[in-house]
């Protein structure tokens, strides 16, 4: 699972599948959008954009900004009156948890001893545990 900290670079790597929207736990990002119809707004002016969506077929892109807004993965601290922390200007997605783990076993053993360790101090029900190891 990711997390995003750009709504438009996000998009972008969705729709050149980089990222599977699938992946995507949400994205933290700079706007203020209240109704669809702003996000479309949004969306548009952004395909003007040549680090954000230039290039990129706008209906794609609505596709993927509404399911994003229709699941609630898109989270704007500016509603809540909050600012956002500053992101490095390349940092688009951190990984939650690692997405594809090694095959090898000294790298499988640290995840599970790491993982074990997490459960201990932070009270992670086992189903939550399995899930992660998988």
């Amino acid at each position: 699972m990711k997390i995003g900290f750009s709504l438009g670079r996000c998009i972008r790597d969705i729709v050149n599948e980089k990222i599977s929207i699938d992946d995507v736990a949400f994205i933290i990002a700079s706007t203020h959008i209240t109704t669809r119809e702003r996000l479309a707004e949004v969306i548009l002016t952004y395909t003007a954009e040549p680090t954000y969506l230039h290039g990129c077929d706008y209906d794609q892109c609505m596709v993927i900004a509404e399911a994003l807004w229709d699941t609630n993965r898109l989270l704007q601290p500016r509603r809540q009156g909050l600012h956002r922390h500053a992101q490095p200007e390349n940092a688009v997605w951190v990984d939650m948890f690692p997405t594809m783990l090694s095959e090898n076993q000294s790298v499988k053993t640290a995840w599970d001893a790491y993982r074990f360790m997490l459960h201990m101090t932070e009270n992670v029900d086992n189903e939550a545990v399995e899930v992660f190891k998988q």
